[in-house]
């Protein structure tokens, strides 16, 4: 999918990193790893990004363990072998973050995913589409802005939602 057979300008894809695991109660959280849940839904939500013939021009993620692994099992099943910045500023990063980061994009780039947490993912997601949102791990949004650049899409929130996957319904 490319911007060019869409009336949008701007292409969001916001997915939180699968499942994760609390069996090792010292662990630090920022080093924790997927669980097996997890391990089963990245690669899951990988193939329907590729059966949906869904592709970005970039993707922004959390340098956490747990994001770092979601990538490692979805993009194999995804096909997708573009540029990925890895932000550690978007670790558990607030919405104004997360905005921050979107806003800061290089206007080649119309199409994007995030990869982060909760409850910022979530907070972001449901800022630019005006409603409640509450993102399950592995959930992805695609939403869709007419905005011509990403301050301005950022800004204006005129975003609507395309597709919503969460991992039990795949």
């Amino acid at each position: 999918m490319t911007h060019s057979q869409h009336s949008y300008k701007r292409c969001l894809l916001v997915l939180r990193h699968a499942k994760s695991s609390w069996r090792e109660p010292g662990m630090a959280d920022f080093d924790r790893p997927l669980n097996h849940r997890g391990r089963d839904n990245a690669p899951d939500m990988g193939q329907k990004l590729r059966d949906e013939k869904i592709s970005v021009d970039i993707i922004l993620a959390s340098t956490a363990a747990r994001v770092r692994e979601t990538l490692e099992l979805l993009l194999p099943a995804w096909k997708w072998q573009g540029p990925i910045t890895w932000e550690k500023s978007l670790y558990l990063a607030s919405p104004e973050t997360i905005l921050k980061q979107l806003a800061a994009l290089d206007d080649q780039w119309h199409s994007v995913m995030i990869v982060g947490h909760n409850p910022g993912l979530s907070q972001v997601a449901g800022q630019l589409l005006d409603k409640p949102i509450d993102l399950p791990t592995a959930g992805l949004m695609v939403l869709e802005s007419s905005d011509i650049d990403w301050p301005t899409a950022v800004r204006s929130r005129h975003w609507h939602q395309r597709e919503y996957w969460k991992p039990k319904e795949l």
